[in-house]
């Protein structure tokens, strides 16, 4: 094959080396199932290893920075092992460092490290080496901590797309963000962010690690060369026209003699012809200072790096600056959020509950279940690519995820199970014998209070008259049950239980025991035990919780804990909680600040005729409002542990859009919100829940909380780390393809202070919120919409998919959401509000030693009481969090890993029992230094928002 090329005779004084990397980008699903995609992909694989293995020239592709493409392909072709690997080890084909390419703002810190280590275990199976370019074309923004996630696995560059870009280092503003010319220079909107970019330039963390950025001014995705036989001049148009108009484009970015261009899209197969194709290009472009080469990304970034001093350009923090070129598509933090907190639920129970349980359990002579805790991981990670934890598919990719977040939930929660029960078999319970003893763990490294649950078989028939709940100093704690129905449990009356069988029951119903446990320790345990009394607790005149005002003798004048209650009242040693009967709001009185917040809990609903990717307001949009409307008020639940108060509105909201989609339907349906308030007693936070049954389509619900004064910015946990943003829209964002919006993302908390008290607002999987400018936040805990993607409304130019309709986004149905307010004096990082956040979305974890259902074994854990009644299994002090403890990938280690959640730098000491030597390592778990044990403890520092790992080694 030939193309028609030319021979400029002058040639330019500055030469460039053209690294085209041929690629193909591998959504895994998205407007297709996993399985029809899947079959697409073993037909690419196929035919990329015909053309390496039969063209010289086409010396290498990259297989789109994943290697879960591997393990799909081999499932299929599982004699192609070999064949592939060889590829691979001979440098012709490329994949990672990802296992998947993520969304990274919607999955934890420690999803992405196993992100990564599950790549280099693929790899490890396969014996190939991964790309040590950290390749993400196509995430929807980039994380402010990511250089740093990068530089733990010992890579040192990012290939980054969306969220960066901006007019070239020394050239004027363009109007490239219209979508209308891909040739068009960019407008730097947002003043947050570099004004003048290069493609070449170094991005670094909030602690100040940097790596080498490229980003890709004309992005990823560039279609195969168009050749029309017998139509020489659209075949020189599309091939020697097109690699002039692109160099002459790209080399404005270039901040060295290299330039970067792919070659490949989404779901593209391999183009043989590439090799003769740019053979007639660099005929034609030679003397005009271009030289093409089929390349790799990793060739490319070190070809820059003997450049280096050339990068001037630095970028501080996350990648999200709208409008310049590429959509940030926003929409999807609050796109289904049902799969949002489903993630939020399986990450809990593998980071906080099953790996550190089972790690401490291996610690006490159990074995560490590795390769199952890897089986969970590996489900839960195949939900984390952008299209899929970000809601943006068809309606079966989802509900295909569902599963997979049940078999990683599953998983999580009995391994958790098992490795608790046996370590509480293990504490001594001779303060209470002949009870049912019971452990509480706490999975976070401080010392707290908090409420603990634990079900208790049915048949016992436990309840606060019958059975007392004693501490082991013999003190009696207050408690509060009710029946509860197990999705997957039965409970019998086992004869090992002792039951009195005066009833029958159904045999997936459990009594479900709630109380505070003070005082436990964190990263530890501590023992309670039920009894049966003696004889039944006094009549049912006695109320087992206090109540404020004037009360007969027995009625509530003696509190069992702290908590207090009245009408619309709930009340503890911390806050006070009344309820406002006009609208249903509540304030929020402070006692350790004398502060108080008023009208909270509001909620309004707005139209929205987006799609999954982009909210947009109808021109007739209307916003409904619960201040408008008086509520009923009642008691749900009170106890001596636990108050909880429901605010119902029946409203009445359109039903859907119009015809025309510009404005909400006349037609209402009924919709019933309830807001449920509950007060822990000794616990200084007010958790909420909204749910409903969504009625109505095409919609938006927020919550809104006011701080009472106006702020500049807000403060919301991201993966390691706190960003803060402003809370006014950046200017000129008016004629933007896509203008910047309120709406950010968060993990744990967002929080908003205005330098005197502050606001922390926790979550369980809520990742969208936005701050007003009068001190004002906003979550959302529903947005409804029907369509993967349009390009029919207001706040988007062109789609960011196919027009396909998914009924299942609209979230009909129930919907519940959860989160938590912590008042509190200054900023979240004064009063260290981040530890009552992360108390909430890190409930304490129980077990009996004393089985209630059939035994995970089949058998019984033997008791050997080496353990004391209260105890810790790693002590871990200083202004940090804990994100993970779990085992070594190569070794039995104990790994332990931290961030300093502040903005100062903090000391941070780690000791446990029996340590003998410490090492810091790197995120993948290679050594960085020896470090020095004393006093059976390792002392370090941290600089703000470092992410540190340590790899302590314990004697038998």
């Amino acid at each position: 094959m030939t193309i028609r090329s030319e021979r400029p005779e002058t040639r330019h004084e500055r030469t460039f080396k053209v690294h085209m990397y041929h690629h193909t980008h591998w959504d895994r699903e998205w407007w297709s199932t996993k399985e029809r995609f899947r079959f697409r992909l073993v037909r690419t694989i196929d035919r990329i290893l015909d053309t390496l293995e039969g063209d010289a020239g086409l010396n290498c592709f990259v297989l789109d920075g994943q290697t879960i493409v591997l393990k799909d392909y081999l499932q299929v072709r599982p004699a192609q092992r070999e064949r592939v690997a060889r590829h691979i080890r001979e440098g012709r084909l490329f994949v990672g460092p990802w296992h998947i390419l993520p969304d990274e703002f919607l999955v934890s810190g420690e999803a992405t490290v196993r992100n990564l280590l599950l790549a280099e275990r693929t790899a490890r199976e396969l014996d190939v080496p991964t790309s040590r370019v950290g390749y993400l074309p196509d995430s929807f923004g980039h994380l402010a901590q990511m250089p740093q996630i990068l530089s733990g696995f010992g890579i040192d560059s990012a290939i980054v797309w969306r969220g960066f870009g901006a007019p070239p280092l020394g050239g004027e503003e363009g109007e490239g963000d219209v979508g209308r010319d891909s040739y068009l220079l960019p407008r730097a909107r947002d003043a947050r962010f570099p004004n003048r970019i290069t493609s070449e330039f170094w991005w670094t963390a909030l602690d100040g690690t940097r790596v080498l950025g490229v980003q890709l001014p004309l992005e990823y995705y560039r279609s195969h060369y168009k050749v029309s036989p017998g139509d020489e001049t659209a075949t020189h148009d599309q091939t020697i026209g097109r690699a002039r108009r692109t160099l002459n484009y790209l080399k404005k970015y270039a901040a060295t003699d290299v330039i970067l261009e792919p070659m490949g899209g989404d779901h593209l197969p391999v183009d043989p012809r590439l090799p003769t194709l740019l053979k007639g290009i660099n005929e034609a472009v030679g003397n005009e200072g271009f030289t093409y080469e089929v390349s790799s990304l990793d060739a490319f970034v070190e070809d820059v790096k003997a450049q280096s001093d050339r990068v001037t350009v630095e970028w501080h923090g996350e990648g999200r600056a709208f409008g310049r070129k590429a959509h940030l598509l926003p929409g999807v933090f609050s796109a289904r959020l049902y799969l949002k907190r489903r993630n939020y639920e399986a990450q809990t129970a593998l980071e906080r509950f099953a790996e550190p349980l089972q790690a401490f359990a291996s610690l006490h002579g159990e074995s560490y279940e590795r390769d199952y805790l890897w089986t969970a991981w590996e489900r839960l990670i195949e939900n984390h690519p952008h299209d899929s934890i970000c809601g943006c598919s068809i309606d079966q990719v989802h509900r295909e995820m569902i599963t997979r977040f049940d078999e990683a939930n599953q998983i999580a929660d009995l391994l958790a199970s098992d490795a608790h029960e046996a370590l509480a078999s293990r504490v001594d319970t001779s303060f209470a014998p002949g009870s049912l003893p019971i452990s509480v763990f706490n999975p976070l490294n401080w010392t707290r209070a908090d409420l603990a649950t634990v079900l208790i078989n049915g048949y016992l028939e436990v309840s606060p008259d019958t059975w007392a709940l004693t501490d082991h100093e013999g003190n009696e704690v207050p408690f509060q049950t009710r029946t509860v129905h197990h999705e997957t449990e039965k409970a019998e009356a086992f004869d090992w239980l002792g039951t009195a069988y005066t009833r029958s029951h159904d045999h997936n119903e459990f009594t479900e025991v709630r109380f505070v446990a003070k005082d436990v320790p964190g990263l530890g345990y501590r023992a309670y035990a039920l009894r049966r009394r003696d004889k039944r607790r006094p009549d049912v005149r006695v109320r087992p919780y206090g109540v404020l005002g004037n009360v007969a003798l027995d009625k509530g004048d003696t509190a069992p804990s702290d908590l207090l209650i009245a009408p619309g009242v709930l009340e503890n040693a911390f806050v006070c909680v009344t309820v406002n009967f006009d609208d249903g709001t509540f304030d929020l009185h402070d006692k350790t600040t004398g502060e108080t917040y008023e009208r909270l809990g509001s909620f309004t609903d707005g139209g929205d005729n987006g799609d999954t990717y982009n909210y947009a307001w109808p021109l007739g949009d209307q916003i409904f409002s619960t201040s408008r409307v008086q509520p009923s008020v009642g008691w749900v639940e009170v106890g001596p542990a636990s108050a909880t108060l429901r605010v119902t509105w029946s409203l009445s909201l359109p039903g859907g859009l119009s015809n025309d989609r510009q404005s909400r339907s006349t037609e209402k349906v009924a919709f019933t919100l309830h807001h449920d308030v509950t007060l822990h007693a000794g616990v200084k936070r007010v958790d909420l829940k909204a749910h409903f049954d969504n009625t109505a389509k095409d919609h938006r619900l927020r919550a809104h909380f006011p701080l009472g004064a106006p702020v500049a910015v807000s403060s919301a946990e991201t993966p390691y780390g706190v960003v803060d943003r402003p809370t006014a829209l950046p200017n000129g964002q008016r004629g933007s393809a896509e203008p910047a919006v309120d709406e950010h993302p968060q993990t744990t908390f967002l929080s908003v202070t205005d330098g005197r008290r502050g606001l922390t607002i926790a979550n369980r999987g809520l990742p969208e919120f936005s701050v007003s400018p009068d001190g004002t936040a906003n979550l959302t805990v529903l947005r409804a919409v029907g369509y993967l993607s349009r390009e029919d409304f207001l706040t988007r130019v062109g789609g960011a998919g196919p027009t396909i309709a998914v009924p299942d986004a609209q979230m009909l149905g129930p919907v519940f959401a959860e989160y938590s307010l912590v008042p509190h004096a200054r900023s979240w990082a004064d009063a260290n509000a981040w530890r009552e956040a992360h108390d909430f979305a890190s409930p304490l974890h129980t077990a009996t030693v004393i089985s209630q259902v059939i035994p995970l074994r089949n058998a019984f854990h033997a008791l050997d009481a080496s353990l004391p009644p209260v105890g810790q299994f790693l002590n871990v002090e200083g202004r940090v969090l804990v994100t993970t403890v779990k085992e070594a990938e190569l070794s039995d280690d104990l790994i332990v890993r931290f961030v300093n959640q502040t903005p100062e730098s903090q000391r941070a000491s780690v000791s446990l029992p029996h340590l003998a030597a410490a090492r810091r390592v790197d995120l993948s778990e290679t050594l960085v230094e020896d470090l020095a044990v004393e006093g059976g403890a390792v002392t370090l520092d941290a600089r703000p928002w470092e992410i540190v790992t340590l790899a302590l080694k314990v004697r038998p």
